[in-house]
């Protein structure tokens, strides 16, 4: 877990949306529990934005225009210009996460733990606008994103059912980071956690939190956990379509 001094050398390269996902997820699962970087946070931006305002602008021209909209556009830095200009979605990101955190505080459940971070997570990258880090409905191209960045390969399977994959992420639950690929159907959406069950594998159970259905099974050495906003019923016909793929990979 992330401490404040580690928090406090990244929120610079945070602004700037610099960050490698994985140190992206871990800052902001500590600013949703530490009020104090939160709050330096803020006065960061606070101080970015008075500085831009102040500054003299004078236009660029055409050329160099065009190649620093085409970087920002590669990036993807558009989510964060999004972010700062509706601070709302934050506060209401950290609301939600402190709400499922405060529960879980409360929870001896181990597995009830874990099923209330995922559902923590899924809510966060929907309300931050960062669903996935690597955007791609083809699973030959969000498995491999994932080497490199994780210890573990994780099984990268397309769900069927008119559902097409969005792409993927990294996140962290129990303090282990973990492989998240997210998919979509019309108004449905479900996300996919995914890592080594090692000496912990997590059996077969379901839940209703804060309005989300969640499905963990364990399959092949690793640990799947389903959220969705789906209806129990269309949760589990999902959950068995990747429970077959999966078993045979």
């Amino acid at each position: 877990m992330m401490n404040c001094e580690e928090a406090d050398r990244f929120l610079d390269a945070y602004v700037d949306g610099e960050l490698e996902p994985n140190d992206r997820a871990e800052l902001e699962q500590h600013l949703a529990g530490c009020p104090e970087c939160k709050q330096k946070l803020d006065r960061l931006r606070q101080l970015r934005e008075f500085f831009t305002a102040s500054a003299p602008h004078y236009p660029a021209p055409p050329e160099l225009k065009g190649k620093v909209l085409a970087r920002l556009e590669v990036t993807r830095r558009s989510n964060i210009i999004a972010l700062v200009r509706r601070p709302w979605l934050y506060a209401a990101a950290l609301l939600i996460i402190s709400l499922v955190l405060g529960w879980l505080k409360f929870s001896p459940d181990r597995e009830e733990g874990v099923a209330a971070q995922a559902v923590a997570n899924f809510k966060r990258a929907a309300l931050l606008e960062r669903v996935c880090d690597v955007v791609s409905p083809d699973p030959s191209v969000v498995k491999p994103w994932f080497a490199g960045k994780l210890d573990f390969s994780p099984p990268v399977v397309l769900p069927g059912l008119n559902f097409q994959m969005r792409g993927g992420r990294l996140d962290v639950i129990n303090n282990q980071k973990v492989a998240a690929v997210s998919y979509k159907r019309d108004k449905d959406l479900f996300t996919l956690f995914i890592w080594p069950e090692g000496e912990k594998p997590i059996p077969k159970k379901d839940w209703s939190i804060g309005g989300n259905t969640v499905c963990s099974w364990k399959s092949n050495g690793f640990n799947f956990v389903c959220v969705s906003n789906m209806s129990d019923e269309a949760s589990d016909e999902v959950v068995d379509h990747i429970k077959d793929l999966v078993a045979q990979q």
